[in-house]
Parts: C-alpha cells; sequence; structure tokens
C-alpha cells in the first residue's frame, strides 16, 4: 500500500497551499456579490450590506480552507448598536482546563491560532473588512470542515422530518441513516446524529426488502457496476442451489492493505431464516476501532466449507495471509486454519474458553476455589514456568489429573494463555469480541425469518455506521488531542503521531509509572539492564501483587525490550521502557517504536475509495427529486403564511404540473430511466436449503449446558385478571403482573387467592 506521510506543508486538489489560495480579489471600497464568494479570499477592504452577508462569506471560505470559525470581540457603540466584532479561527484562544484530575484531561481544540477577520461597521450600516489574518498554526482539512459547527445546519424539511418521525415512534439512530441515505451519504449531511438528538428524539424505520437468492444475485450485480473492484463468489450445489456465499467490498479490501495484520473470524451467529452463520473477517484500524475485511454466508461447519472460505477470501486479498488469526475453538476452523494459513500465528479466542469453565468444572465439589485458581494462572502468571507450575500443583492439589477438559487446555497451552501468545503482535485482541461487535449490530434487525435481501441491506447499514464513525474519529484526532499530563519529549512527539485513542492508551502507561520503581543492574558494553517493580491491580482497583520485570537497552542501536511484552502485544510502549527512558534522558523515540498503524498523520488508501455500499439513493434521479422536495417544503413554509401566498403558489404549482404532464420528451426520458434501473443483469439460481447445524438450536447465539438452564429457571412475569361483587356492584381489577419462579409457582398462587379473599372479606376496594 503506497503511504503518504502529511507533513507541514499542505496542498489541495488544485494545488493550492493551505492558508493561500490560487487567485485573490482587491475589492477595496467596492461591494461584493455573495453568490460569488465561493472561492474568494477574504481581503481588507472589502465591503458588505449586513451582518449575515460576512458572516456567509466567512463561513464560505473556512468551508472550503478546511478549518471553522467563531465570532468574538463584539463592541458595541453609545447608541446600543454593533460597531466592531471578529471572526475568528475556532482552534483560536488557549485552552482552559474545566478538569478536576489534571491527570485525566479533556480533549482540547484550543491552539491559540491567530487567524480571524475584523469587520468595522460604518455610519451607513455597511459592514467593511478593515484587517484580515490568514495564516494558521494548525494544519487544515476540507474534507473534514462538515464537522465543524460553524457548518452544521437543520433546515425546515428535515425538522418537520424528524417531528414526524418521532410521533411515529422511529428511533433517532435509524432516523439519521434515513436522512443520509436520502442526502446521498453522511458527507453529505449538514448535521451529525447527535445535532438530531439535540433537536428532538426519533428515527427512521430500517427498510427491509423481499427476495433471497436471486435479491441476492442482482445485489452483487448492482456492486459490481458501482465498483469494479468489488469481489464476490457464490457457491452452488449440483442443483444450482446457493451453498455458500462470500463478498468484500473495494473499501475492505483497501482497508486490509493497511490493518491485515491481525484477524478474528467468528462464526457463532445466526443471521436469515436459513440458519446460514454469519462469518466476517474484521481487524483494528488505526483508532481501534472494528474493521471489516469480508464476509461469509456458509450453509455448512465443516472443514470443507472453511477451506473454501478461506482459500477465496485468501484469493480476495491478492493471496496476502494475516500474520495473526484469533478463532474459537471449532476444530473444524483449527484444520481449516492448518491448511490455508500455516505461516499465521493462530490464537484460540480466550472468552470462549473461561466461558466453558462453569459447563466443564461446575459439578466439582472444590469449583469456587478451582475456578478462583484458574483465573489466577491466566491472567496474572508473569512467566511461562510460573504458568505450568501453578497449573500442574492445582491439578495435584484438587486430584484433577484425569480431568480431558484441563488436560487438552494444558496440551494447547501456547495458543491460549496470555502468557505465552504476548510476544506476538494482536493489536491488543485477545478475543473475537471484534466479530462479535459486529453481530451485535444485527441483534433487533435479523432473526429467525430474515431473508438474505434484508441480510444484505442490514450489512450495508453496517459498513456505513463504521465508515461514518471513522471519519468522526479522523475528524477528531485531526482537530483536536490530549493535553499533555508530563514533560517528557516523547510524549508531546506520540501526541503529534498517535490518533486521540492510541495516545490514550499511552497516557495510561505513563499514569502508570507512579507505580513503578526502577533499579540499575549492570551493563555489559552497550547493553544496560534495568529492573523495575511494578504492581498488578485487581477488580475495582484492588493490589493483588508486586512484579519485577526485566528491561534491557542497547543505547548504540537503541533498542529497548522489557519482559511485559506490552508492545510487542499492543505496539505501545510501556510503562517500563517510559521508566528507563527518563532514567536515561531520552528525547526522542526512533520510529521503529511508533508503529504506522497507529498514526494519524498518514493517508490511507482505503478513505479514498467511494461507492463502497449499495445506495440507489444516489441515482440522478433520486437526486433530483431530493433537492426539488427540500425546494418545495421552502415553498410551502413561505405560502402557508398567508392565504394570498397560499392561491399564488398553488396556481403556479397546478401550471408547472400541466406543462410538465403535456411535455412528451420528458415522459420518454423518464421511462427509459425506469427500465435501465429495473434492467440489471445478474445470475439466475435457488435459494439456499435451511442448514442443519450442529445441535445448534434455532437462536441467534449458541447457549451452553450452564445458560439453558439459567434460561430453564428463569422468573417469569404472570398477568392474572380478577373481579368481585360489592354491594351489588361488579368491580373489574385487571394488570396484575406476579413475578414468580416456577418452583414456587403454587404457593404463591394461595397466597394471592388468600390476599383476595381478604379483600372481599373487609370490602376494600382497590
Amino acid at each position: 500500500m503506497e503511504e503518504v506521510v502529511l507533513g507541514c506543508s499542505m496542498q489541495g486538489k488544485d494545488n493550492v497551499e493551505v492558508g493561500c489560495s490560487s487567485y485573490e480579489i482587491h475589492a477595496k471600497e467596492k461591494p461584493v456579490d455573495t453568490n460569488l464568494i465561493e472561492n474568494i479570499v477574504p481581503d481588507a477592504g472589502m465591503m458588505f450590506d449586513s451582518e449575515e452577508e460576512v458572516y456567509k462569506f466567512y463561513v464560505q471560505y473556512a468551508r472550503h480552507e478546511g478549518f471553522g470559525i467563531t465570532k468574538k470581540s463584539t463592541i458595541l457603540g453609545d447608541d446600543g448598536k454593533l460597531k466592531y466584532y471578529t471572526l475568528a479561527c475556532a482552534r483560536g484562544g488557549k485552552r482552559i482546563s474545566t478538569s478536576k484530575n489534571s491527570f485525566n484531561p479533556r480533549l482540547s481544540t484550543k491552539v491559540n491560532c491567530l487567524a480571524k477577520i475584523n469587520v468595522i461597521v460604518g455610519n451607513d450600516g455597511r459592514f467593511t473588512i478593515s484587517s484580515v489574518n490568514l495564516e494558521h498554526n494548525h494544519a487544515l482539512s476540507p474534507q473534514k470542515a462538515r464537522f465543524q459547527k460553524c457548518n452544521k445546519k437543520i433546515d425546515a424539511y428535515v425538522k418537520r422530518r424528524l417531528e414526524l418521525n418521532d410521533q411515529a415512534g422511529i428511533s433517532l439512530s435509524k432516523n439519521f441513516h434515513s436522512l443520509a441515505v436520502e442526502s446521498g451519504g453522511y458527507e453529505n449531511l449538514t448535521y451529525t446524529e447527535k445535532d438530531c438528538r439535540n433537536y428532538i428524539a426519533k428515527g427512521r424505520q430500517f427498510r427491509l426488502g423481499v427476495g433471497d437468492a436471486v435479491a441476492l444475485g442482482k445485489y452483487f450485480s448492482r456492486m459490481q457496476q458501482r465498483n469494479t473492484k468489488f469481489f464476490h463468489l457464490i457457491d452452488m450445489d449440483e442443483e444450482g442451489r446457493l451453498r455458500n456465499v462470500f463478498w468484500a467490498d473495494a473499501r475492505s479490501i483497501a482497508a486490509y492493505e493497511a490493518f491485515g495484520d491481525v484477524i478474528s473470524f467468528d462464526t457463532t451467529y445466526l443471521t436469515n431464516k436459513y440458519d446460514m452463520p454469519f462469518a466476517p473477517f474484521v481487524g483494528v484500524n488505526h483508532h481501534g476501532q472494528t474493521v471489516l475485511f469480508g464476509r461469509g454466508l456458509l450453509s455448512k461447519e465443516d472443514t470443507e466449507t472453511y477451506v473454501w472460505l478461506f482459500k477465496t477470501w485468501l484469493e480476495c486479498m491478492s493471496g496476502k495471509a494475516p500474520k495473526a488469526i484469533i478463532t474459537d475453538q471449532c476444530m473444524a476452523i483449527q484444520g481449516a486454519v492448518r491448511l490455508v494459513f500455516p505461516n499465521s500465528h493462530h490464537r484460540l479466542c480466550l472468552w470462549h474458553i473461561m466461558k466453558k469453565v462453569p459447563e466443564k468444572l461446575g459439578g466439582l465439589n472444590e469449583y469456587k476455589a478451582i475456578k478462583k485458581i484458574l483465573k489466577h494462572i491466566t491472567y496474572e502468571a508473569v512467566d511461562t514456568q510460573e504458568f505450568e507450575d501453578t497449573y500442574l500443583k492445582m491439578m495435584a492439589d484438587y486430584n484433577l489429573q484425569k480431568n480431558e477438559w484441563l488436560n487438552s487446555l494444558f496440551k494447547i497451552r501456547d495458543r491460549w494463555a496470555p502468557v505465552y501468545v504476548k510476544g506476538i503482535f494482536w493489536a491488543g485482541m485477545s478475543t473475537t469480541q471484534r466479530s462479535e461487535s459486529v453481530n451485535a449490530f444485527f441483534d433487533g434487525y435479523v432473526g429467525p425469518t430474515t431473508s438474505l435481501k434484508q441480510f444484505v441491506e442490514q450489512y450495508d447499514n453496517a459498513l456505513k455506521s463504521k465508515i461514518e464513525k471513522e471519519n468522526k474519529a479522523d475528524f477528531a484526532s485531526f482537530n483536536s488531542c490530549f493535553p499533555l499530563i508530563t514533560d517528557c519529549y516523547f510524549e508531546k512527539q506520540l501526541q503529534e503521531a498517535y490518533t486521540n485513542e492510541i495516545f490514550k492508551l499511552f497516557q495510561d502507561e505513563l499514569r502508570g509509572m507512579i507505580y513503578c520503581n526502577l533499579t540499575p543492574t549492570g551493563s555489559h558494553g552497550a547493553v544496560c539492564s534495568f529492573q523495575v517493580s511494578d504492581v498488578i491491580k485487581g477488580k475495582e482497583g484492588a493490589y493483588r501483587k508486586q512484579v519485577v520485570y526485566n528491561v534491557f537497552m542497547n543505547e548504540e542501536e537503541f533498542d529497548i525490550k522489557c519482559s511485559c511484552r506490552l508492545f510487542e502485544f499492543k505496539g505501545i510502549i510501556c510503562r517500563h521502557i517510559c521508566k528507563v527512558l527518563i532514567e536515561r534522558n531520552v528525547k526522542d523515540i526512533p520510529s521503529g517504536y511508533i508503529l504506522p498503524r497507529w498514526r494519524k498523520d498518514i493517508k490511507r488508501m482505503h478513505t479514498y475509495v467511494l461507492n463502497c455500499y449499495d445506495d440507489r439513493q444516489t441515482s440522478e434521479e433520486k437526486l433530483r427529486y431530493n433537492k426539488l422536495c427540500s425546494h418545495f417544503s421552502k415553498a410551502a413554509e413561505l405560502g402557508a403564511e398567508s392565504n394570498d401566498r397560499y392561491m399564488f403558489l398553488m396556481n403556479y404549482v397546478d401550471e408547472a404540473i400541466e406543462k410538465l404532464m403535456d411535455n412528451p420528451t420528458c415522459e420518454e426520458k423518464f421511462t427509459c430511466m425506469l427500465s435501465e434501473a429495473t434492467n440489471v443483469p445478474h445470475q439466475k439460481f435457488l435459494s439456499p436449503l435451511k442448514v442443519r447445524s450442529k445441535g445448534r438450536p434455532p437462536s441467534k447465539r449458541k447457549k451452553s449446558k450452564v445458560e439453558e438452564i439459567i434460561i430453564k429457571n428463569k422468573k417469569k412475569v404472570f398477568h392474572y385478571f380478577f373481579g368481585f361483587f360489592f354491594d351489588e356492584v361488579f368491580f373489574y381489577v385487571y394488570n396484575i403482573h406476579v413475578i414468580i419462579d416456577r418452583r414456587h409457582k403454587k404457593r404463591v398462587m394461595q397466597q394471592l387467592k388468600n390476599l383476595f379473599q381478604m379483600i372481599i372479606a373487609h370490602k376494600r376496594v382497590w
């Protein structure tokens, strides 16, 4: 992948350096036409008729250059009228901390930028720019300018739509997505979801389609037309029936080039009426967010099917295998990984293993003590020797030498125990929770009756949501940063390099230095060795034990290693290395210890990929329709103010409709566009058969035996209705909610009967 490091000199699409312009005008003593101000640079002497025109002019200039503005330094005359004010860059001024804890500061956008324009109001009521400063002390981003507060606006049409959907009971997240679809993408919106939430809480109803195999084929055909790099492969049986499906959009393929070193794979989610497991390939981007690398729908869960899926995915990614992969304990998946990814590090999901502890060991007499020791071994063992000694001692003390499950775990300990795998880069992942976070997005939207068409539509929503979250995180890292908490120069170096989320993790390591004590242990030539004592904390911040880590530093080659292996595991320098760097008065950290995957100053290729998801709302016809609706809503708002305006507008619209209906050319073009939109070529094949899973219940998640027992004994809510006569009047008492454990139902029912008899006896009416 070609990576471009953003420096101090930035250029726009017209090869114009940020802060300058391709052309300037000198409109001294001349009024400015606000209809032609899109690319005009502010200059002293420009005159405007109103304050709104000045603001509109400077906002458009700021949006074009890529910064936000704010109004400040307002001066009023003796008559109370405005005489002077300043429109400045939103990042101007100094940061004023409002946080009570200086070790946990809040994000700040203030960098004391001096870019601004000063405006004087003359006696004739005209507004003149008196002075201009166009120099910024920070980078600018025209692509992300829509997130600036001055560029956010909710028009009357959107407000009305939000109100109607609120009355219909539609949730806000769905409603906001519908607005994004209508406008052709999140990048075309002039507001965010938070802005809509602040206006009113509501949403859009999820649009569900119909059609299974044929609809899926049409979807793939449309995506192939939108972007030729869209990859899909459908596996069919001898009867032409859909069996397995894999697809990956162009953005996912490009993102794999940057973040494909570690992937997570999980198939424990049922998504549709055919019980086809959803198999997503996911990873972690530079913000620590989940990123999708491809996805599949499978008919079987055997080694042959997984081999087909992995080989197809590898073909999609140009044969580039991941360096590390995390899966669950499924033997079929493990066999496929060995065949297709023989050189990749394979790790088993720690969460799935620990979840089986109650099921496998719950029947033992000393279960609680064994569980406590096992968790201590798993999460707190410092080295492999401590893990093995404690594990074998536990099995001997509790006579567990013949326990098959514990013996099988010990044999494969190098593939799941953190102390064995921490020397390999996993981007901070230890479980398949990344895959499950993608699965969680579908909860409430798909179920046992969901068609394939509905599923791929919901997948598109997930993809759009992931892209928007990454764009917002890019803007936050570009436009703000966490303040420094130490005087270390290398903290400033990493603040400028890391994204906000990764830099926040590094600051956690700096805070942890408080509990560390350093002791030099000697030197051998250029290699110096240190011992750093640290305190391991348990749950709720309780101190557990003190651990000593060994740090070795080669000052000539600047090669530094710590026995905690945090840098090898997460790619972030640990607190123990930071302690040594401060001790040795190191100012600059070599680039080898600042991983490119965590940097914010690198432009990655996947951010340039457009048309990566299916969006039929972006056709020219739809865009024209939406634009007309927006204009009609503005006209309706004006026309409703009086009866004369209403009659004028109605007559004008009726006349326009008659002219359009009498024009055959328009109708022929419209019919032609419709035929082109509906005749999308696609391959015909049959819908899949319902999958016979490996003993899995017909629900979205696999459930262990312990979960089934808990669900069986869960308390139930019973609804009762009763009535009685009192003084020849019948009283009806309804909707009494009683929470009853199934084992105590008979006893509680007798208590209710006694209560009702008491009510009648004492002639009490509820």
